[in-house]
């Protein structure tokens, strides 16, 4: 398992790069969620996703409370963590796996068209994350504290 997400944040290191765009926001949350789909994949690890989103690009709130049930939300929707909303462990985990966060003021990103995810545990979040005995089920759900840009 090791060497798959080894051999993983190597393809994201140089793939990611490589992408046309990639210093576009968008650009950067897709290959974030490519990232996190395939680091699920490589430990087997199953994705349902409920509900439907967001129709504009907006700050997402999340209730998770593993990695791994983070990388689920991240698989589930194109979106660009703020880093500085996870825990010190989960940031090296996603600089380790080469994972684009956010690297620029979240109404910059939003402006330029990708969603915004910031970890915060609180009632009426936009994404939450449980464990299923077949992996991690995202539900998406409409929230009064999603902010459009």
């Amino acid at each position: 398992m090791i060497a798959r997400l080894a051999g993983l944040a190597l393809d994201a290191r140089f793939a990611v790069p490589a992408m046309p765009g990639v210093s576009e926001p968008v650009a950067r949350a897709r290959a974030a969620r490519w990232i996190a789909a395939n680091a699920l994949a490589s430990r087997g690890v199953r994705l349902a996703v409920e509900g439907e989103p967001p129709s504009a690009p907006s700050v997402l709130g999340l209730r998770a409370d593993s990695l791994t049930a983070l990388l689920a939300a991240i698989a589930a929707l194109p979106v660009l963590v703020d880093p500085a909303s996870l825990p010190g462990g989960w940031r090296l985990a996603l600089r380790a796996l080469g994972l684009p966060v956010l690297d620029r003021a979240a109404a910059t990103a939003i402006a330029d068209g990708a969603s915004v995810l910031i970890a915060d545990d609180v009632a009426g979040c936009e994404l939450s994350v449980d464990r299923e005995s077949h992996g991690f089920r995202v539900r998406i759900a409409p929230s009064q504290r999603t902010l459009m840009a």
